[in-house]
């Protein structure tokens, strides 16, 4: 009988994928996969703690021994200096060999001196056992001291007992302990590094394995869940947990796949059908250029009739003024004399109205070109631009006293020769409508107004009917009488157009005898560089 837990994993059945790697291939865990990299990894570090520990023991044993042999030298001292001092008194030589000999027989020894001091080299008593100086060795040398039983206060220095003991011994012991430690300690590692290995294996490496194998071979279209062979656990562990996981997520992929391919046949429908309005507004296009390309033509023959209208007024126009300007001349200065005052005054009517209509065809030749000729543009500086329209009327009026204020480096793109026509009107008018106060004052300048630099023309001249605003700025369109203000109506238009073009707008504000604001912006869009 097979069961199955609440993690998907089938109990004792047999699975092949099991013993299968995700390629198909019989497994070998022991040779590739991580079983040989967790081999590895704790042999290294068994291997890193063992020397660690062979080394701090192998200290500490070193740092013994040689307390060992110093407490031996302490040993010797205590015991036979005394009975050194009396022999070396007596000058009894055979007792001072015999009892150096007796202390060689101490573990490590390995030379003994005894000298006589204070006496000349000739008469002086030494006596020596063992061989000096070889291999590493500890040395020791203690004074030897002869008094009178009876009175202390005559001890003196007779002698000295120099002792060497030899450290081959100690490093021996050290290697021999060393090579015990590390042959114990690598069978114990090796041994427990293969034990882990194979419970890792038993545990967690096959079924990795028979994972990887089911996820190999995974098909959506197949519903078996992933299933692993084992005995149940007791309580449910990470691979019970990592196997319902994926079961899971196989469930979800699979009603996934299964709306994704209803979606896509949808979408292979709406497919078609925007293939089909495709081509419709492929057809539409090609019948909207047709059109376009009509309209383009009728538009292009307006223009030329624009263009010939425009010439007509420049030239068919002027001729037959400048003749009646020029015959009201010569009868004014001819017959001024002989004519009543009647007569002069309508002369007089007569040369104005054709001075007013060929101001009038200038300013409609001014609009027409402000809309029609080619756009220029360049950086330029309209403060600049403005104190040489400053100039030019205080050279046409002289003897007018106007407070002018123009802000410093008001720089800009555009096209200087309509720009400067922009300020020419707005500075003109400001000049001109200010003409009956005695202290006029005109600005031009900057402020901010929604995160936008706009330009300002301020005045404090006539000012205007706030009702009539939207008759401010179109042609031949005038708010105050010809008697009051001369001019056509066709400065503000022009404004407007030239200001369309560089991408702005412009708006006023006013009241009548308290001036008038003006204000402006360009390249609301962003600015063109070049031509365009």
């Amino acid at each position: 009988m097979s069961q199955t837990d609440r993690g998907g994993v089938r109990q004792d059945e047999p699975n092949e994928a099991a013993e299968m790697d995700g390629g198909g291939s019989r497994a070998s865990p022991l040779v590739h996969g991580i079983g040989l990299r967790l081999l590895a990894a704790i042999f290294m570090f068994s291997t890193a703690v063992t020397l660690a520990t062979t080394v701090f023991e192998l200290y500490v044993d070193y740092r013994g021994q040689i307390q060992e042999i110093r407490d031996r030298f302490g040993d010797v001292e205590n015991a036979n200096l005394g009975s050194l001092g009396g022999a070396m008194w007596s000058l009894d030589t055979d007792q001072l060999q015999l009892q150096i000999e007796g202390i060689k027989r101490l573990p490590d020894m390995q030379y003994l001196e005894v000298r006589e001091v204070g006496r000349s080299l000739k008469r002086r008593v030494m006596v020596s056992v063992g061989e000096r100086g070889v291999g590493p060795v500890l040395t020791q040398e203690f004074p030897i001291v002869y008094a009178d039983s009876k009175d202390r206060s005559t001890e003196q220095t007779i002698g000295v007992l120099y002792m060497e003991a030899t450290l081959t011994g100690v490093y021996n012991r050290l290697v021999d302990k060393a090579v015990v430690i590390l042959i114990s300690q690598g069978v114990k590692t090796f041994l427990v590094s293969m034990f882990i290995l194979y419970i890792v294996y038993r545990l967690v490496t096959r079924h990795l394995i028979a994972i990887a194998g089911y996820v190999g071979r995974f098909n959506l279209n197949v519903t078996q869940p992933l299933a692993l062979t084992r005995h149940r656990p007791s309580k449910e562990d990470e691979l019970d947990r990592m196997v319902g996981a994926f079961n899971s997520m196989s469930s979800g992929l699979r009603e996934a796949y299964h709306q994704l391919r209803d979606v896509n046949a949808e979408l292979e429908e709406d497919i078609a059908a925007r293939r089909k309005a495709e081509e419709e507004v492929t057809r539409l296009n090609a019948e909207l250029e047709q059109r376009v390309r009509q309209r383009t033509a009728e538009l292009e023959a307006s223009n030329k009739e624009l263009d010939a209208f425009t010439y007509s007024v420049s030239h068919d126009l002027r001729a037959p003024l400048r003749r009646i300007e020029g015959f009201g001349q010569i009868l004014d200065t001819e017959y001024s004399g002989s004519l009543d005052e009647r007569f002069g005054h309508y002369l007089t009517r007569i040369r104005a109205g054709a001075r007013d209509m060929a101001e009038m065809i200038d300013s409609f030749l001014q609009l027409s070109r402000s809309t029609r000729s080619e756009l220029t543009v360049e950086p330029i500086n309209l403060s600049d631009i403005a104190h040489k329209v400053a100039s030019r009327l205080r050279e046409k009026d002289p003897q007018r006293s106007v407070s002018i204020e123009i802000a410093p480096d008001l720089m800009t793109k555009g096209d200087r020769r309509l720009m400067d026509a922009v300020l020419e009107n707005l500075l003109g008018n400001a000049w001109k409508y200010s003409r009956h106060n005695k202290s006029a004052t005109i600005s031009f300048g900057t402020e901010m107004a929604e995160g936008r630099l706009v330009y300002v023309v301020r005045d404090n001249g006539a000012g205007f009917d706030m009702n009539y605003l939207d008759r401010l700025f179109m042609p031949f369109s005038r708010l105050h009488r010809a008697e009051e203000f001369e001019g056509t109506g066709i400065g503000l238009a022009t404004v407007l157009r030239i200001l369309a073009r560089h991408g702005g707008r412009i708006w006023a504000e006013g009241a009548i005898g308290k001036g008038a604001v003006f204000r402006f912006t360009l390249w609301e869009g962003g600015v063109a560089d070049g031509k365009s």
